[in-house]
């Protein structure tokens, strides 16, 4: 079950890891170091100012043993489920009202995907057999600097909604029947598949005007306002949900589903209900914040609300790495850093030392000496590895609440999302997460579980179509 790739650096060499990712780990790039921490993990609260730390002190605040891991699992799951009876819990268990798609569903439909940095549209046709194809992608950025800005306060809700109708205009070619699924990530309060109730906005983003009204009827209304009035919205899902049912259409053997990019989500199907739930894992609030978290936290448009999010998410990981590197280099002059950024830190491996000690210097707006390297590299990776690992112990948490016995049936948790796919080694840590955990159940540390990740491409347009399908009864 090693996927064939190379690792971040340091982060999954920890105590109890398997042998079969330590020794992937002698893959990584020069000038990235295997560190085994076998140290006594502080608090990041205790850090005193004015004191030089080195990178290794930093880092060892965001490394996850197994033990640490398993314990997050069964949190995780316990307030999953306790989300589900009811009762309080940072996790919510909002249905979907969308069951699993059986891959047979036929027909074209326009797919509108709205959740994170762009809008995107697509036409998409269910062939049925468990293929499709897309036919036409729109994507769009929400801000675009000198021209237009659709996240602020000064926008209405009625202007953002048009923007969304018109990029759904030139996916569909014009004003021609379809049938649209709308993948929609932001909260909504839901009674059935056809639309929800808007409820409030999160990523940063602040227009006004959408509160108290129906999501599919104010795109309804915009497409009316440009001439699109023969395009039906018929669903309304999460993009984890519709990321779910694309995986079921396209596999039908995927349960539980993650998207960790600009934001942090996830699904499952759950069997009682018979119905896809969102847990909005992004507000899991069982897990202890590093002072750096917190400062990103106390610096965000909501503080105090989605902490797993904004510990993990690419939204916010960028701003955790650069107050990393505050503490590091003893300044408050490091400039703005994003998920991106830090990949690009990782993968210099093939520059020489003097090209990457120019560009990091560059990116960083001071000189870098060439010991600075590795420190700089390894923190980025401390934090992708802390997202990765956290990312697949919830999921184990999720996949056992399924399967709460021994058995467990060969299967995919789907992932989708920029940190995850494109991190070096971060789908390897994600399993690898799942696999520590499955051993305090039994099962073995080296051989795992039958469970992998699978990186699904246009999962959220898909899903939407498929829930778009399933709403009209086309199958």
């Amino acid at each position: 079950m090693l996927k064939k790739c190379q690792c971040l650096s340091w982060a999954a060499a920890g105590p109890g890891k398997s042998a079969s990712v330590q020794a992937a780990l002698l893959e990584v790039p020069p000038f990235c170091s295997i560190i085994v921490i076998t140290y006594r993990r502080e608090d990041g609260r205790t850090l005193q100012a004015n004191t030089k730390y080195t990178w290794l002190d930093i880092a060892k605040h965001f490394f996850c043993n197994d033990v640490t891991l398993y314990q997050f699992a069964n949190q995780f799951r316990q307030q999953a489920e306790a989300a589900q009876r009811g009762e309080t819990s940072s996790l919510s268990a909002l249905r979907s009202y969308l069951p699993l798609p059986t891959g047979q569903e036929k027909g074209t439909y326009i797919a509108v995907d709205f959740g994170g940095t762009n809008v995107r549209a697509a036409r998409i046709r269910l062939l049925g057999g468990h293929c499709h194809i897309v036919e036409k992608k729109v994507s769009r950025p929400l801000r675009l600097p000198g021209k237009y800005d659709y996240t602020t306060a000064a926008t209405t809700a009625a202007e953002l909604f048009d923007f969304i109708a018109d990029c759904v205009g030139e996916a569909a070619g014009g004003n021609r029947p379809f049938y649209l699924g709308h993948t929609f990530s932001f909260g909504v309060q839901q009674r059935d598949l056809h639309d929800a109730l808007f409820s409030c906005w999160a990523k940063e983003i602040a227009v006004q005007g959408a509160e108290g009204h129906y999501v599919n009827a104010m795109l309804r209304d915009a497409l009316v306002r440009r001439g699109l009035d023969r395009i039906e919205p018929v669903a309304l899902v999460n993009d984890t949900t519709a990321l779910l049912a694309a995986a079921a259409y396209q596999f039908g053997c995927s349960v539980v589903g993650v998207i960790c990019g600009t934001g942090f989500n996830m699904c499952y199907y759950e069997p009682a209900w018979q119905m896809i739930v969102n847990l909005e894992a992004g507000d899991y609030s069982g897990v202890k914040q590093t002072i750096w978290d917190e400062r990103v936290d106390a610096q965000s448009l909501h503080p105090g609300v989605h902490r797993l999010e904004k510990m993990i998410s690419g939204a916010y990981i960028g701003e955790i790495y650069r107050q990393a590197l505050m503490t590091y280099f003893q300044t408050d002059t490091i400039p703005k850093l994003t998920a991106k950024d830090m990949g690009d830190i990782l993968v210099m491996d093939n520059l020489g030392l003097t090209t990457v000690q120019i560009r990091l210097s560059r990116l960083l707006n001071r000189i870098i000496q060439l010991s600075e390297i590795e420190p700089v590299r390894n923190l980025a990776a401390a934090i992708f590895a802390r997202t990765a690992e956290l990312s697949g112990a919830a999921a184990y948490g999720m996949v056992r609440h399924i399967y709460p016995g021994k058995e467990i049936p060969a299967q995919t948790v789907t992932v989708e999302g920029s940190v995850l796919q494109h991190t070096r080694g971060g789908l390897l840590m994600f399993d690898d997460a799942m696999y520590a955990c499955a051993a305090f159940d039994g099962w073995s540390r080296q051989e795992g579980i039958p469970v992998e990740s699978l990186i699904l491409f246009d999962g959220p347009a898909v899903g939407a179509a498929a829930a778009a399908a399933l709403a009209v009864g086309k199958d």
